[in-house]
């Protein structure tokens, strides 16, 4: 088959339908309507010569040749977007859409003096954030939707005896993972509670904390089971700062960032023991070249990074 004679729309519209599972909402993402998506699908099945998609009576599953035809399609994507961005090589001024994933922590504990630096230095850029859990910014740096994602880190370093930064990047699976903070977690419960309660108190009171598919989530399972720790109960919380609220009302303790500690809340002495840790950063695909844009926000990110190692250490 000619690739010149392949419509790259039709294209993309398959892989919108792949990634969300539906006509309906890869319409909504390429604001389509869904009999448009579904013709666009059906003529590329058309000229292909075979299906893409097992229309089954209440979802949509890829056969085999739309599941091998899948990476390629999100390379076309990642082209597009980078041919559409190259002419900010050349514009001094800084001008265009920089697509950033951020997690819910990141972007309002970590990020927010950054982000206004930003916008302040180059208000003619378009930051197209988007707010998602850390393992969901995982995958849409892995399938190109955005350029740079800022979230928590898988793997990182477990034990309070670890929490000299670490700057070394590493890469996995393509996806290159530069860590620029870290955080000592501790536990936390309501200040009415803790005062005089003995380790054995807490081992009677329910847990909250994130879903048990974050790596968060995995970092502090690990400490429980190092330290003998089993909740009675679990309650999952998908963000942090909520679970820094339920925690104050006294429902259940948690192991949450010193930065989450407020009024009502406080560390629990009788737990005490060797503080698990945790790495935030950058993620970006290893191969994919860094647009001047995304380095001007990366160095922006960096900067106010260490300003805030430099008032910290003071």
């Amino acid at each position: 088959m000619n690739p010149n004679h392949l419509d790259q729309q039709q294209i993309l519209s398959f892989l919108a339908v792949a990634e969300t599972g539906s006509f309906s909402a890869a319409a909504r993402r390429l604001h389509l309507t869904q009999p448009a998506i579904s013709k666009r699908v059906a003529l590329l099945e058309a000229q292909l010569g075979f299906e893409l998609f097992e229309r089954l009576p209440k979802r949509l599953e890829l056969t085999e040749t739309g599941s091998a035809l899948l990476p390629a399609a999100r390379r076309l994507r990642q082209a597009l977007d980078d041919f559409a961005e190259c002419p900010q090589a050349v514009d001094a001024a800084h001008r265009g859409r920089l697509s950033i994933a951020l997690s819910h922590y990141a972007g309002l504990h970590l990020l927010p003096a950054a982000l206004e630096a930003f916008n302040r230095q180059h208000p003619a850029v378009l930051l197209d954030l988007r707010f998602v859990e850390s393992e969901t910014a995982l995958a849409l740096v892995s399938q190109g939707q955005v350029r740079l994602a800022y979230a928590t880190l898988a793997g990182g370093n477990s034990t309070e005896g670890n929490f000299a930064e670490n700057t070394a990047s590493r890469t996995d699976a393509g996806i290159r993972l530069e860590p620029l903070w870290q955080e000592r977690l501790v536990p936390l419960g309501a200040v009415r509670q803790v005062r005089n309660e003995t380790a054995e108190f807490w081992r009677t009171q329910p847990m909250i904390l994130p879903a048990a598919n974050t790596s968060t989530r995995q970092l502090i399972d690990h400490w429980l089971r190092r330290n003998g720790l089993a909740p009675t109960a679990v309650i999952e919380v998908n963000q942090l700062d909520s679970i820094a609220l339920l925690v104050g009302t006294g429902i259940g303790w948690s192991v949450l960032p010193e930065t989450l500690m407020h009024e009502k809340i406080c560390p629990i002495s009788a737990l005490n023991r060797e503080n698990p840790v945790r790495e935030l950063g950058l993620m970006r695909l290893a191969d994919r070249p860094i647009t001047p844009l995304a380095a001007a926000f990366m160095a922006t990110v960096a900067a106010h990074r260490d300003n805030q190692n430099r008032d910290n250490q003071n």
